[in-house]
């Protein structure tokens, strides 16, 4: 199993923050970056190869990867990072995601116990929602029927569609049909869109599996109230699992 890390974003909404930094590169209180985090526990679990997504300041994240020079780390630049989504990073990366993969994005902050339960999970797809958490307004939602996920939007609200995190494992099969039809945008001119664009197409012909992250801890750092919020909610969910995994 391989893991996909999207790190070409901007992250302006973190305002001067991000100005001298990769958004990824910010600090927990732990002393540790999100980016580091994310390869830590993901090593953990026993992934060894990781494809990663550039955009801006490519070297820092380099230069953090270097700290685990017993992993595979394939770097993957967007030249036009600034004027595309990762629809095209991912289209870019698209060579090297030949085997199952984990695909996530480089703000995402969640904790160990998740993701091994999602990586030992039964279910070969699936992807992270909560059934209980109020219907964020800007943020990713997902459509589900009798457990399986037919639609990942921002802008979906109805009765059967709940809070999603960008968390995936999926199949081989299922990541190439996925960038099969990513590359049909692609050739289309449709860069702009986010990924899932091309994955709402096909959701109906695939199995992906709604996996409750109730109980767990994961969150994207999209701003600074996010980035206070999250570094503070984790930190019990880490202590939690320093008893489950030491």
């Amino acid at each position: 199993m391989k893991a996909v890390i999207f790190n070409s974003g901007l992250g302006h909404r973190m305002g001067d923050a991000t100005k001298t930094h990769h958004k990824s590169m910010s600090l927990l209180k732990n002393g540790e970056t999100i980016f580091h985090r994310q390869i830590r526990l993901l090593s953990a679990e026993g992934i060894t190869d990781f494809i990663i997504t550039t955009g801006p300041f490519e070297e820092q994240l380099k230069a953090e990867a270097a700290d685990f020079p017993h992993l595979n780390f394939t770097f993957v630049p967007n030249p036009i990072y600034d004027k595309t989504n990762y629809i095209y990073s991912m289209y870019l990366a698209r060579e090297h995601m030949d085997d199952d993969t984990v695909f996530l994005h480089g703000d995402l902050v969640f904790n160990r116990k998740l993701l091994h339960d999602v990586l030992q999970c039964s279910d070969k797809s699936l992807g992270t929602v909560n059934f209980s958490k109020a219907l964020p307004e800007k943020d990713f939602k997902a459509r589900v029927r009798d457990g399986k996920l037919l639609e990942v939007s921002i802008h979906i609200f109805d009765e059967d569609c709940f809070a999603f995190q960008p968390l995936y494992k999926l199949d081989k099969a299922t990541t190439a049909a996925w960038i099969k039809k990513i590359e049909e945008f692609i050739d289309k001119g449709e860069n702009k869109c986010y990924a899932e664009n091309a994955l709402n197409e096909i959701f109906s012909t695939l199995n992906v599996r709604a996996f409750s992250y109730e109980g767990y801890f994961i969150d994207e750092i999209d701003n600074m109230d996010d980035y206070a919020r999250v570094t503070e909610e984790i930190i019990a969910f880490d202590k939690a699992d320093a008893n489950l995994f030491n």
